[in-house]
């Protein structure tokens, strides 16, 4: 006697759990007195990895601020950039989420929108620099010797 067939395949999404999924957090409109609004961004990066980004807003203007984010990739490795006084307007994200409100004795909003440079300009912008970038992860093939079996 033969076992039974395999059942059919499903077609349908597997089921998610919705635990699993994180929640952005809830942030109140307005801040602290002096305060600057920390913002998660993403852009798609089709047909790659969407790209994620910090961005800062300005208090005068939501659309304009600071861009921390890592560029590159696997193959040469990345490095940190601050984009100063970017309007996301001229690449608008396709997605952005608050996160929490910056403490104004932790920034200088001046020094961080005009001035120019990698340098960090407060204290927000020292702790962010002391995270390190992803290195280089792809091999390179080139590189590594064949061995014959």
């Amino acid at each position: 006697m033969l076992p039974p067939p395999p059942p059919r395949p499903s077609f349908r999404a597997p089921a998610t759990d919705a635990s699993s999924t994180p929640r952005a957090p809830a942030v109140p409109k307005s801040g602290p007195a002096g305060g600057l609004l920390l913002e998660l961004i993403k852009n798609n990066g089709a047909p790659f990895n969407d790209h994620w980004a910090y961005f800062v807003r300005s208090s005068s203007s939501p659309s304009v601020g600071i861009v921390y984010e890592a560029i590159g990739d696997v193959r040469s490795g990345f490095q940190r950039q601050i984009r100063r006084n970017h309007d996301l307007t001229s690449d608008l994200p396709s997605s952005q989420i608050p996160l929490q409100w910056i403490d104004a004795k932790f920034i200088n909003e001046e020094l961080m929108l005009h001035d120019q440079g990698p340098m960090p300009r407060c204290i927000f912008e020292e702790s962010l620099c002391m995270v390190k970038v992803p290195e280089k992860t792809l091999n390179d093939t080139t590189e590594s010797v064949c061995i014959e079996l």
